[in-house]
């Protein structure tokens, strides 16, 4: 393996040679002596082997080949400096912020958040993990999660209600009944679609029936398109069964009990009184979104 001869110090001395005019102006604004500057050129100059000045009265001009090099050499010099400063950033907030997000929580909120933590904290990284119906209780590796709300645990933060809508195309069948409410006993009767996951924290009464028949689909967003396709009838996420609704691919069911049953979804940490600074601004700003 090859050691550089120069070194980025000695380039940047020379690029703050050019671009203040002069020895004793660079050496002012580089808080140095006018030797130091002098020395790191001439080392600079003896270790590439070429000249990369001239001297002309008391102005330093660069010559052609040291115009080419500095060219080449400014950008890594700049890549340093902003090496150095996130590691002065990561000195006083942590590196990265582990998020996992059930799926069911609508992306508009999760995104907004995460665009207006990347602008506070650019130097700090998300790993955002989204799954359906994820278990955040057991999944390892976590500083924050989104999940479905556990009335038994104490240290979660509600943030919202998801409202489940019970949908179905319009050519469905339970769309038929003209001026019939439908009963449970009724939905038992045609397939409805299920939406799994990788765990089960989440309210599974509230995603399919405890009885019937069963599409079971891994997606919120497959669940949507199997109901619209007319496949099953199902409860799906108003936020996104929206632009269906609106365009009248997908149609409230007109049901005997509740036409919407809520979701509720809680911020957990993974230790709240061990989180970060960066931990702990992103978690409010999941709370405000």
């Amino acid at each position: 393996m090859r050691i550089p001869k120069t070194t980025l110090e000695q380039w940047r001395v020379l690029q703050a040679l050019v671009e203040y005019g002069g020895f004793a102006q660079a050496a002012e604004r580089l808080n140095r002596s006018q030797s130091a500057v002098s020395y790191a050129v001439a080392r600079l100059q003896e270790r590439a082997g070429i000249d990369l000045l001239v001297i002309d009265g008391r102005k330093a001009q660069l010559t052609d080949a040291g115009r080419s090099l500095l060219a080449e050499a400014v950008p890594l010099v700049d890549e340093l400096l902003r090496i150095e400063q996130r590691a002065q950033a990561l000195t006083e907030t942590q590196a990265n912020v582990r998020l996992h997000v059930d799926s069911i929580y609508p992306r508009t909120k999760l995104f907004a958040a995460l665009r207006a933590f990347s602008a506070a904290y650019p130097q700090v990284e998300i790993d955002l993990r989204e799954a359906t119906r994820l278990a955040a209780y057991t999944e390892p590796g976590f500083d924050l999660a989104i999940v479905a709300w556990t009335p038994a645990r104490a240290d979660q933060h509600h943030l919202l209600d998801v409202d489940m809508l019970a949908l179905a195309c319009p050519a469905h069948a339970l769309n038929g009944r003209s001026g019939r409410t439908l009963s449970a006993s009724t939905l038992a009767g045609h397939r409805c679609v299920s939406i799994i996951g990788e765990g089960a924290s989440a309210n599974a009464a509230t995603l399919a029936p405890t009885n019937g028949r069963v599409w079971q689909v891994n997606t919120l967003e497959a669940a949507v398109e199997a109901v619209a396709s007319g496949l099953c009838w199902g409860w799906l996420p108003a936020h996104l069964a929206a632009p269906y609704l609106d365009d009248g691919r997908l149609v409230p069911l007109a049901l005997s009990g509740p036409i919407r049953r809520p979701i509720p979804l809680a911020l957990c940490y993974a230790d709240e009184a061990e989180a970060g600074t960066a931990t702990h601004a992103l978690a409010q700003l999941l709370r405000d979104a």
